[in-house]
C-alpha cells in the first residue's frame, strides 16, 4: 500500500471516528471539509439528544455561523424527501439527517419551521446571550448595545483618567507616569486608548501581578529556554576547544573589555541566566558586530601578531570553522547576545506599577463611559459573560449550574484562533464534565491556519489543549489528511515548498507551528499547476537627485509590470474558461492600488469585485463630501472652500481662482465671494459657476442648525449639482456610506469634523453590485474560508509595516505546575522606554519582548501565505520582484513573502528576465520626464455650463420641502419638532437593525445623556434639549410598548431600514427617497412611513385613517420603486406618538 492510499485510509477512518459520542480535538487542513464534518456531528448528536438546545455550536464570524445553519437545515431538507446521492460523504450526511427528522417527529420539534431551536452563535452572540441572562451578575443590567468602533470611547476614557492631575489619590501616579514621557500628555493619552482596546488581553494579569520576583523568575524561564538553543550548538567538547583561545585572548585585552570575564575560563558555562556575562563575552569574542562569525581576528581582538598568537589564532579558525558547519549556530549566538537581564532595577518596577494602576483606573472610567453612552465594546461582552458565569470551580452561579445541566454537547469551528478569553469560556461552559458522562465537547482547527495575533488568537492554546485537554476533559486527538479542494500538482507544491517554509518543530509558547503535509483526492491534474513569475529590475537610465524619488520611480515600474502580467493572466484564463472564478490576493489592500488603476484606466471592460480594499476616503466624491461638509462647519476653512470650488460642480479654472483669492491671505474665500470687483475680473464662464456655489451656500448657511446635519448637508449637495457628478457605478454606494455615517454619529452624538474624517478612514467602498464575483479582489485575511479556481498572489517583494510599540509590553509565561489549567501563568511586563539617552533596565526587556513578537510574526506570516495559497482549486500564479544589490546580486527584501520562498523560487530569476526598465527606456523615460512635479497640473473635471441653471431649477422643490420640515421653531429658531423626528427615526432604525431583545425602556433611560449631548449640537439651549430628549424618549417607549409598533419593527423577510433610492428624471438624479422601512410579509411586500407628529391620545380610528390618506402620494411614489417586484404591496404609515399602524387600502401586483 502506498502512502497515498494509507493516508486517506487514514483520513476515513478519523471522520467516521470524530462521529463517535466521545470529546475530539480534530486537525483538519485547508479544504478538508470540515464544515461537512461539523454538519454531520450535529445532524449525529440531535438524533440523540432529548431538545435541540442542549447542542450549542460556535464559531467566529456571523458569516461562518450563517453557513454552518444553512448546511444543517438543508441537509434536513434533502433527507426530508430529496433524492439520494451518490458521493459517499453526502450519503452520510443524507443519512444522519433522517435520522435527525426522526428524532424530531418523535419528540415534535419541528426543526423544518422552527430553525431558530438550533443554537449556532458566534463567540461574541454566546457572550451576549449569556451576559443577557444574568444581568445583575453580569454588570449590565439591561443588555446595551455593542459598538464596532469603540475608539472613540477608548479616547473618552484615557481623557477621563489623565484629568485627574490635581486627585489627591491619582495625581501622584498620573505625574510619575507624565515624568517618564516627559510631560508627553498627548502621548499618554493615545497610549492608554490604544491599551484600553486590548485589555482582555493585560487586565487579569496586570490587575493581579505587583510582585517583582514572580515577574523576574517567569523571566529568567524564558531566557532559560532560550539559552538550550545556544546549548545545542555549544556543546562541551565545543567549549572545551575555545576555552584556552579565550583565555588567551582575554590576557591581552585591557579588564574593561568584555572578553577578559574569559581569562580564568576552566569549566564549561552553564546554561542559566546568571551565566548571561560569560556567554556575552563568548559572543563578543566569536560574532562581529554586525552579528556574523569573524573571519579573522588580530591584536585588537586579543591576538598579536607573535609565534604564539599565531598558534591561538590557528585553534581559534578550527571552532569557527565547526560553529560555521553548525546548522543554527550563529542565530543561536545572536539571539543569546539580546537576552536581557532578567532582573528589574527600581525605577523600572515602580514605572510598571504606575502604569498598571494608571490601566486599572482608566478600565473603571471607560466603564463609565459605556454606561453614560449605553454602549459597549466586544471586549465588554466577552469579559461579563464570564463574570455571570461566575468561578468556574469554586463559586459557579445559577446561570453555571442551568447551563451545566442544560447544555450536553458543545462544538467549536475555528479552535486555532481562540484567545485565553476564550478559552475561559470554554472552561466554564465545561465545567464539571467527566469523560465518558454523555456530555462530548468537539474542537475543529487547522494550526496551520491560525492568522489572527492582531486579536490575540494564540496557536499555542491549540498544541496546549490537544496535549493535555480543557479543564478536567481529556480530548481524543483525530487528525484529516485529505484535500477536497485543490488538484495534486498544487496541492505536491504547497507540500515540498511549505515543509521548508514552516519551522521544523511545534513551539507552545513562540507559536511555532511545524507543517503537516496532506494528500489529493483529486489525482488527476487536469491542467492544474503553480506558476511563478519572476521580475527584475535592473535599474533605469533616468537618475533622479533625491533617493526617494529615485526608489519610488523603480517600485512604480515594477507595480505597472506587475499590474500587466496580472491582467494578462486574468485574460488568459477566460479565454480558456470565461466561467473560472479568480481571486487576486495580497497581504495589504495598497498592494492592489496600480492594479485597480490600470484597470480603470485601460481595461473598463474587466469587471471585478473589491472586498474592502478601496478607502472611501480616497474617493473623489467622498473627498468633494467631506470638503463641502467642513467648508458649511467652518467658513474660515480656506482650504475645503478651494476645494469646493474645484469641485465638479463649479470646476473654477486656476486663473478665476487666483483672481479671485491670489493676492488676500487674509480674508475667507466667502467674504471674497461676495467682492464685485474680483468676480468682475473674472471669465464670464467662471463668475457663473462662482454666483451658482455662492447663492447656494449662503442660503444654507442661513438655515444651519434648522434639520439634521446629514439633511443638511445632503441638501446642500443636491443643490449644488452633486447627484449629476456620480459618474462611476459606485459613487452612490460611496455617497450613501458618507451620510449614514454622519447619520450614526449623529445619533451617538459624537459628530464633529474632526471625527468624522477619522470615522471615514474607516470605511471602504463597497464592490460593484454590477460586476459578477468572477473576479475578486480581496485581502488575504478577507479570504480565508472562500475558494477559487485561479489564484493570483502579486507584491510577494513587498513589506507591510509594524509600528505597534504599546505602553507596556507583556509575555504570559505557563507555569510548569498549571495542573492542566491552560489559561494558569505568570506575567512578565515592561514599560515602553522612555525618549533620550538613560535607557532604563527595562529597556532590554522590553526588547527582548518584542523580538519575541517579531518571531511570532514571521511564523504566523508564513501561515497567512499558507493560507492564500490553499485558497487555490486549479491554478495558482505567484509574482514576486528583486533588484540587484551593490555587488549586482538578487537578493529579496526581508521580511517578505518572497524571502520565505526563495529557496524554491531562486532559480525562477535570471537575466532574460528583466523589467521593462531595460527593455523601453525611452517609454520610461518621457512618463518620468513628464511627471516632474512642477509641470503636473491636475485634470480638471466638472460639469457643462448648461447644466447650472437646470440645477438650480430642478432641485428647488427638494429644498423647499426640506425647509418646510422646520417651519415649527423654537424660539432660537431652530426646529425642535424636526429634530425630534430626525433622532426617532434613527433610534427606530437601530432597533428594528439589531433586534427588540436588545432594547427596553431602562436601556433607553441609559441613552439620556448623549441624547441631550445631540440636541446640545445642533443647537438647541439646555431647556429645549431636555424637551427635545423627553419627547424622543415619549416616542421610543410609545413604539417599544404597542403591539403594532414591536410587529413593525420585528425580524421580518428583506427588511430594510432608511432604505435611500436615487429618483431619476431624464438620466439625471434629482432627489433621494429614504423608505423609514419596508419588508416582506406571507408574500405582500409592506412600504411603513413613520410620522412623529403628535397626536391626541384618544385619537379615533377615522381620523386616523384621515392623517394618513396626507401621505397617500408619498407612499404610492414608493410602491412606483417596486413595481417590476411582482409582489402585492401594502402601504402604511405609523404614528408613533399613539402607536397605531394605518394601512392605505391599496393591493395591487
Amino acid at each position: 500500500m502506498s502512502q497515498y492510499q494509507h493516508l486517506l485510509l487514514e483520513d476515513d477512518a478519523s471522520r467516521i471516528e470524530a462521529l463517535e459520542f466521545a470529546s475530539f480535538i480534530v486537525e483538519a487542513p485547508a479544504g478538508a471539509g470540515k464544515t461537512e464534518l461539523l454538519t454531520q456531528r450535529y445532524l449525529k448528536l440531535l438524533a440523540t439528544v432529548d431538545s435541540p438546545e442542549e447542542i450549542i455550536a460556535i464559531t467566529f464570524t456571523n458569516k461562518a455561523a450563517s453557513e454552518m445553519k444553512k448546511r444543517i437545515m438543508d441537509s434536513l431538507v434533502d433527507a426530508n424527501g430529496g433524492e439520494r446521492p451518490t458521493l459517499s460523504h453526502k450519503i452520510v450526511t443524507f443519512e444522519l439527517g433522517q435520522k435527525a427528522l426522526a428524532r424530531s417527529a418523535e419528540k415534535s420539534w419541528e426543526l423544518l419551521t422552527t430553525p431558530s431551536r438550533l443554537r449556532i452563535y458566534t463567540i461574541d452572540s454566546l457572550s451576549g446571550n449569556l451576559a443577557r441572562q444574568m444581568p445583575l451578575l453580569s454588570r449590565f443590567g439591561t443588555q446595551p448595545a455593542v459598538s464596532e468602533d469603540a475608539s472613540l470611547y477608548y479616547q473618552e476614557a484615557a481623557t477621563l483618567t489623565l484629568a485627574n492631575l490635581d486627585d489627591a489619590a491619582e495625581g501622584p501616579v498620573l505625574q510619575q507616569a507624565l515624568r517618564y514621557f516627559d510631560n508627553d500628555h498627548f502621548r499618554l493619552n493615545a497610549l492608554l486608548a490604544e491599551m484600553l482596546a486590548k485589555r482582555d488581553q493585560w487586565q487579569y494579569y496586570i490587575m493581579n501581578h505587583h510582585d517583582a520576583s514572580l515577574a523576574e523568575a517567569a523571566l529568567a524561564h524564558l531566557v532559560t529556554q532560550d539559552m538550550q538553543a545556544v546549548a545545542e550548538v555549544m556543546p562541551l567538547r565545543v567549549q572545551e576547544a575555545l576555552m584556552p583561545v579565550a583565555r588567551y585572548a582575554a590576557s591581552n585585552l585591557p579588564c574593561d573589555a568584555s572578553v577578559a570575564l574569559l581569562r580564568d575560563w576552566e569549566t564549561p558555562i552553564p546554561f542559566k541566566p546568571e551565566a548571561l556575562p560569560m556567554w556575552r563575552a563568548v559572543v563578543d569574542l566569536l560574532l562581529t558586530g554586525t552579528n556574523t562569525f569573524r573571519k579573522t581576528v588580530n591584536v585588537k581582538n586579543g591576538f598579536p601578531a607573535t609565534p604564539e598568537g599565531n598558534f591561538y589564532k590557528g585553534l581559534y579558525a578550527e571552532v569557527v570553522e565547526t560553529l560555521q558547519q553548525t546548522d543554527g549556530a550563529e542565530l543561536a549566538l545572536k539571539a543569546l547576545r539580546e537576552l536581557p537581564n532578567p532582573k528589574y532595577d527600581e525605577q523600572s518596577w515602580q514605572i510598571v506599577l504606575a502604569l498598571a494602576h494608571l490601566l486599572k483606573v482608566a478600565t473603571a472610567e471607560l466603564w463609565l463611559v459605556f454606561q453614560q453612552h449605553g454602549e459597549v465594546d466586544f471586549v465588554q461582552i466577552s469579559q461579563n459573560a464570564l463574570f455571570a458565569l461566575g468561578d468556574a470551580e469554586e463559586n459557579p452561579t445559577d446561570l453555571a449550574l442551568k447551563l451545566d445541566y442544560r447544555i450536553k454537547h458543545l462544538l467549536v469551528d475555528e479552535f486555532q484562533d481562540t484567545s485565553p478569553t476564550q478559552i475561559k469560556l470554554i472552561e466554564h461552559l465545561t465545567q464539571g464534565w467527566m469523560d465518558g458522562d454523555g456530555r462530548t465537547l468537539f474542537l475543529v482547527g487547522d494550526p496551520m491556519q491560525s492568522i489572527y495575533r492582531f486579536r490575540k488568537a494564540n496557536v499555542g492554546l491549540f498544541l496546549r489543549v490537544a496535549q493535555e485537554g480543557i479543564g478536567g476533559l481529556s480530548l481524543i486527538p483525530l487528525k484529516l489528511w485529505r484535500n477536497n479542494r485543490s488538484h495534486a500538482p498544487v496541492i505536491e507544491w504547497v507540500n515540498d515548498t511549505f515543509a521548508k517554509v514552516f519551522p521544523d518543530e511545534d513551539s507552545v509558547s513562540r507559536g511555532a507551528i511545524s507543517y503537516r503535509a496532506f494528500v489529493a483526492k483529486d489525482r488527476d491534474p487536469a491542467g492544474a499547476g503553480v506558476t511563478f513569475h519572476a521580475m527584475v529590475d535592473g535599474g533605469n537610465s533616468i537618475e533622479f537627485d533625491d533617493d526617494d524619488v529615485q526608489e519610488e520611480a523603480v517600485e512604480s515600474d515594477v507595480r505597472q509590470l506587475e499590474a500587466n502580467k496580472i491582467i494578462e493572466i486574468i485574460k488568459a484564463t477566460w479565454a480558456q474558461n470565461p466561467t473560472r472564478k479568480i481571486a487576486v490576493l495580497v497581504r495589504a489592500r495598497s498592494h492592489l492600488h496600480a492594479l485597480v488603476a490600470e484597470i480603470r484606466l485601460n481595461h473598463a471592460d474587466i469587471q471585478f469585485q473589491a472586498v474592502e480594499i478601496e478607502e472611501l476616503a480616497n474617493r473623489q466624491v467622498v473627498q468633494d463630501l467631506l470638503s463641502l461638509t467642513n467648508a458649511l462647519h467652518q467658513r474660515a476653512d480656506r482650504v475645503h472652500w478651494l476645494a469646493i470650488l474645484r469641485a465638479p460642480w463649479c470646476g473654477l479654472r486656476l486663473e478665476d481662482l487666483h483672481k479671485l483669492i491670489g493676492n488676500d491671505q487674509v480674508s475667507t474665500v466667502l467674504y471674497l465671494m461676495h467682492d464685485e470687483a474680483r468676480l468682475q475680473a473674472m471669465s464670464d464662464d467662471g463668475r457663473k459657476r462662482l454666483l451658482h456655489v455662492r447663492d447656494v451656500m449662503q442660503e444654507a448657511l442661513n438655515h444651519r442648525g434648522r434639520m439634521s446635519i446629514s439633511r443638511w448637508v445632503h441638501g446642500v449637495w443636491v443643490m449644488l449639482g452633486g447627484p449629476t457628478c456620480l459618474w462611476e457605478a459606485g459613487d452612490v454606494r460611496d455617497v450613501q456610506a458618507f451620510f449614514d455615517r454622519i447619520d450614526r454619529m449623529e445619533a451617538n452624538g459624537q459628530f464633529s469634523t474632526e471625527q468624522l474624517a477619522i470615522e471615514v478612514q474607516k470605511l471602504y467602498a463597497a464592490p460593484d453590485a454590477k460586476a459578477k464575483d468572477l473576479l475578486q479582489f480581496m485581502t488575504i485575511h478577507k479570504s480565508k474560508g472562500l475558494e477559487f479556481d485561479t489564484v493570483i498572489l502579486p507584491g510577494l517583494d513587498k513589506t507591510t509595516g509594524r509600528t505597534d510599540q504599546p505602553l507596556l509590553m507583556w509575555e504570559e509565561v505557563p507555569r510548569e505546575d498549571f495542573g492542566g489549567d491552560v489559561a494558569d501563568v505568570d506575567l512578565v511586563v515592561a514599560p515602553m522606554p522612555p525618549k533620550g539617552k538613560n535607557k532604563p533596565n527595562s529597556q532590554g526587556i522590553y526588547d527582548y519582548m518584542k523580538s519575541l513578537e517579531k518571531q511570532r510574526a514571521a511564523y504566523e506570516d508564513a501561515r497567512v501565505l499558507y493560507v492564500a495559497v490553499t485558497r487555490a482549486e486549479r491554478c495558482l500564479h505567484l509574482l514576486g520582484a528583486v533588484a540587484p544589490n551593490k555587488k549586482g546580486e538578487l537578493q529579496p527584501k526581508k521580511n517578505t513573502f518572497l524571502e520565505m520562498l526563495w529557496p524554491v523560487v531562486a532559480s525562477e530569476f535570471n537575466e532574460d528576465k528583466l523589467a521593462p526598465s531595460q527593455a523601453e527606456p525611452s517609454t520610461l523615460n518621457e512618463r518620468r520626464v513628464s511627471a516632474k512635479l512642477e509641470d503636473f497640473v491636475p485634470q480638471l473635471v466638472r460639469l457643462k455650463d448648461p447644466n447650472i441653471p437646470d440645477i438650480l431649477q430642478a432641485e428647488q422643490v427638494q429644498y423647499e420641502v426640506q425647509q418646510s420640515r422646520a417651519s415649527a421653531e423654537d424660539e432660537t429658531g431652530l426646529s425642535l419638532e424636526a429634530d425630534v423626528g430626525t433622532l426617532v427615526h434613527r433610534y427606530l432604525e437601530l432597533i428594528a437593525e439589531q433586534g427588540l431583545a436588545y432594547w427596553s425602556l431602562a436601556r433607553l433611560e441609559t441613552l439620556k445623556l448623549a441624547m441631550q449631548r445631540w440636541f446640545a449640537q445642533q443647537g438647541h439651549p439646555n431647556l429645549a434639549a431636555q424637551n427635545g430628549v423627553n419627547l424622543v424618549l415619549s416616542l421610543l417607549n410609545k413604539t417599544l410598548t404597542s403591539a403594532q409598533g414591536q410587529w413593525v419593527l420585528q425580524a421580518h423577510e428583506h427588511a430594510q431600514n432608511e432604505w435611500a433610492i436615487e429618483r431619476q428624471s431624464d438620466g439625471l438624479v434629482i432627489q433621494k427617497r429614504v423608505i423609514d422601512r419596508t419588508f416582506i410579509e406571507n408574500g405582500v411586500r409592506w412600504i411603513v412611513d413613520y410620522k412623529t407628529t403628535a397626536l391626541a391620545a384618544n385619537i379615533d380610528e377615522s381620523s386616523l385613517k384621515q392623517a394618513a390618506e396626507q401621505y397617500r402620494q408619498q407612499l404610492e411614489g414608493y410602491a412606483a420603486l417596486f413595481a417590476d417586484e411582482g409582489l402585492s404591496l401594502q402601504l402604511a404609515v405609523y404614528f408613533v406618538s399613539v402607536g397605531r399602524l394605518i394601512n392605505l387600502s391599496r393591493l395591487s401586483a
